[in-house]
């Protein structure tokens, strides 16, 4: 017995979604699970030492020098300059580009699968890019503005939003991952606003999942994942009686199992759903310490053994607030030495904790000042008090900073300030803190058959059908892989309720394929990522259909499984 229990032990540990332990996958490596923007790995805590391992700069103009959110894989980095997506090795190497439909706006937070990345564009556009290949998949349509949100990805389908210059107007969206096709588009017609900086996360509750956003109204949204249905909506004015922009993404906390987010007016949120997707209750707490001084925050809230970690600007200076997860109570805050707007959200790292220094975490942060370096606090679960500290400042194209941390599993923070520099930093490094290398120089007006480009450049169509394939002229044409069947295919079924089953398909994926698409008669077609997939069936003889998947045109044939559900 106790052997079957292990073995039925190991088999669920590899069948349950984990976290990227390899990977930062967007914004604040925001997977919609706790524990969002924290990392276990040895980060760099000693000034003295730390410095760049490397570092590029993309551009060499200040009017759009900024760089995208990172995406960080085991062996690659993605990143925006302009419209031309770059994929480099660890150690800053560019390996090849991709020239873009359209331009990012000031800030562009991308997000990753594992096998293609989806990019908001200007003009309220998302492209989907296959990692791998660096090739353009398909272009969302046009929703019209700004794409200034964090796209966040779920169960096959991706999130985003649009504003125009001041936030008043605006949508938020979702299109399929596997086609960029439009699911539904949402305005909040009563007070209209854009949506700026903000994010989605999604709600897994007993009766619905939902997802969470906010905007430039003050209003927070409770939506269906799937369908163009509003659960409820709350306007925040009415928790502080002053309205607020949201300009930050929503954290989940499984202990308190409440979501977290904040308002540029210097309030943050604890708010816990009801089984239906509707706002059950909310409290807020102020970052400052007198109402009498003004408090803005833009910051995402991260949160750790009961912590909550986030910055603002309060009475010119910057400030880290550190607050009781459950109670909401300022446990206390530092502020910054002098005058700096603290933008970015709190990258912690547990790396170091252990019971007996009581869970010492580091909370590292970024400061919209010049130099734009990297700064942290150090915290614990009996502190009352900290300082901050500076890690790390540019020598070398000093400017200010919006961004947030990044980092891999070997600790190394990656940023870029607006110079468009992008900077690796680790302990070890302080005596590259040399010039940057100059950028690739890439001409819009190059031939696409040019074979004197230091680079390989294609050029995407903003068609929201698949991208050709073929890579520029002078490389060999990649070949196309033929992905196997799934195989190994496992059911389990449990009874629900008025004559519903469960039922739990899991499967080994085909040789070559990166997802798989799942069919059954009167459904839709579903592509996972994964290798689990949970349907809701009626009683009766059911056919299910899995095929291999690499792209729309890279198909297996069908692994085809006949099923009896009573």
């Amino acid at each position: 017995m106790k052997r079957i229990l292990c073995f039925l032990l190991i088999v669920t540990l590899f069948l349950i979604p984990c976290s990227s332990v390899s990977a930062w996958t967007s914004f604040r490596n925001e997977e919609g699970r706790s524990e969002a923007n924290t990392i276990h790995a040895a980060t760099p805590i000693d000034a003295n030492t730390t410095g760049p391992k490397w570092k590029k700069r993309f551009s060499q103009s200040m009017g759009s020098a900024m760089n995208s959110t990172p995406i960080i894989t085991e062996k690659n980095i993605y990143i925006v300059n302009k419209d031309i997506l770059y994929k480099t090795d660890k150690e800053g190497t560019i390996l090849t580009t991709l020239r873009l439909c359209a331009s990012m706006n000031s800030m562009c937070h991308m997000a990753s699968d594992g096998t293609y990345l989806y990019i908001p564009l200007g003009g309220g556009i998302l492209q989907c890019v296959d990692m791998d290949t660096m090739t353009a998949v398909w272009t969302s349509e046009s929703f019209g503005g700004q794409s200034l949100t964090t796209v966040y990805i779920h169960n096959g389908l991706v999130y985003a939003g649009t504003t125009n210059g001041d936030g008043s107007e605006g949508c938020y969206y979702c299109v399929r991952a596997e086609d960029g096709k439009t699911q539904w588009s949402y305005q909040n017609e009563t007070l209209p606003c854009g949506y700026y900086w903000s994010g989605a996360v999604s709600a897994t509750l007993s009766s619905a999942e939902c997802l969470l956003f906010g905007g430039d109204n003050g209003v927070l949204v409770s939506h269906s994942l799937t369908e163009d249905q509003v659960y409820d909506t709350l306007d925040l004015t009415s928790i502080t009686g002053s309205r607020g922009r949201v300009r930050a993404g929503i954290t989940y906390d499984a202990v308190t199992d409440a979501f977290y987010t904040t308002s540029n007016n210097g309030y943050l949120y604890q708010i816990r759903m009801d089984e239906s997707g509707n706002f059950d209750t909310v409290n807020a707490a102020f970052l400052g310490d007198s109402t009498d001084k003004t408090v803005n925050c833009t910051s995402t809230p991260t949160i750790y053994n009961g912590r909550v970690y986030v910055c603002s600007y309060y009475d010119n200076t910057g400030r880290i607030s550190v607050i009781d997860a459950d109670t909401m109570r300022t446990i206390y805050a530092a502020n910054t030495a002098g005058t700096a707007d603290i933008k970015s959200s709190p990258l912690v790292s547990t790396g170091y904790a252990t019971e007996e220094n009581h869970h010492r975490v580091y909370v590292y942060f970024t400061q919209n000042t010049v130099p734009g370096g990297i700064y942290y606090i150090e915290d614990s679960a009996i502190s009352d008090s900290a300082d901050i500290k500076t890690l790390y400042e540019p020598k070398y194209n000093p400017q200010f900073c919006l961004q947030s941390l990044a980092s891999d599993t070997d600790g190394t923070l990656y940023y870029s300030n607006d110079s468009g520099t992008f900077f690796a930093v680790h302990e070890g490094f302080a005596a590259n803190d040399l010039p940057p290398s100059p950028s690739p120089t890439i001409s819009p007006e190059t031939p696409a058959d040019s074979t004197k480009k230091p680079e390989t450049v294609t050029d995407s169509s903003p068609s929201p059908t698949p991208a050709n394939q073929q890579t520029t002229s002078g490389t060999t044409p990649k070949k196309k892989l033929r992905p196997g069947k799934p195989s190994r295919i496992k059911l389990k079924t449990k009874k629900k309720y008025r004559g519903k089953y469960k039922v739990t398909l899991s499967w080994k994926k085909g040789k070559h394929s990166k997802k798989t698409q799942i069919k059954i008669k009167g459904k839709k077609m579903k592509t996972v990522s994964g290798t689990k997939y949970t349907l809701s069936l009626k009683k009766g003889v059911h056919t299910i259909l899995l095929y291999g998947y690499i792209s729309p045109s890279q198909k297996s044939s069908a692994a085809r499984i006949r099923i009896r559900v009573s």
